[in-house]
């Protein structure tokens, strides 16, 4: 079956003007830069199933104590070709996904995959049902790692030998390495994928990357100051909770 047309992307700095640091030195502050996503939610789709840490209707995948767990609730809304997350993931990425599995937190992944269409590829789509197969072989935490940091050059997309390798550096090996290439051939998890990306436009998701901490959307300043400095991420976390 054809896949539904790819919602129009448009991209758009957000934020205010670069910030003086203190002494009177400027430095070039990036600025998050938001993808938006005009699309009106497609029907249906949102009872495929995912995964075995998958939340039902699209919800993401969960790394922690859970979503009803009495701990802070951060879910973070990416896309794996998008470079801005890749930028956020080597901040605080580890930092994140370390209190995760310490059971300080509860993170929920919401992979996106309208990249896709303003990239004239599929990669998005690839690499998020491979992280998905990956999550069934207890890999979805070093595997989600791999991809951005290996994103290369945007818009060049991912090949099959890429996905593979990323696979096999998670440690995913043997038998489990036999059923994630089955997994990523078969695109298993291709209607999960886009249940996220339907879940993510029904949550009103407008860029990437976007961090909600106990339901609170982190501001544009807040998401500079993490990809600037990851020692800010225990405040901003205490400012949430």
């Amino acid at each position: 079956m054809p896949r539904p047309p790819a919602p129009e992307v448009k991209q758009v700095r957000a934020g205010g003007p670069p910030a003086a640091l203190i002494g009177g030195v400027v430095v070039l502050v990036v600025a998050l830069i938001a993808v938006l996503v005009w699309a009106a939610t497609r029907g249906g789709g949102l009872d495929a199933e995912g995964s075995v840490s998958s939340l039902p209707e699209g919800g993401g995948v969960v790394v922690g104590p859970g979503v009803d767990a009495d701990v802070p609730q951060v879910r973070l809304y990416e896309d794996f070709q998008c470079p801005w997350c890749g930028r956020l993931e080597s901040s605080i990425g580890e930092a994140l996904t370390d209190r995760a599995e310490a059971g300080e937190i509860t993170m929920t992944y919401q992979i996106m995959s309208f990249l896709d269409g303003s990239l004239g590829n599929d990669s998005s789509v690839r690499a998020a049902n491979a992280a998905l197969c990956a999550d069934d072989a207890g890999a979805f935490v070093p595997f989600h790692a791999a991809v951005f940091s290996d994103m290369g050059q945007e818009g060049q997309g991912y090949t099959d030998a890429q996905i593979l390798g990323w696979a096999e550096g998670a440690g995913i090996s043997g038998g489990d390495l036999e059923t994630f290439q089955q997994c990523t051939a078969d695109q298993t998890y291709a209607d999960y994928v886009e249940a996220m990306q339907e879940r993510a436009n029904r949550d009103g998701v407008t860029g990437t990357p976007t961090l909600v901490v106990n339901g609170t959307t982190l501001s544009n300043e807040e998401m500079s100051q993490l990809m600037q400095d990851p020692s800010s991420l225990d405040a901003i976390l205490e400012a949430h909770s």
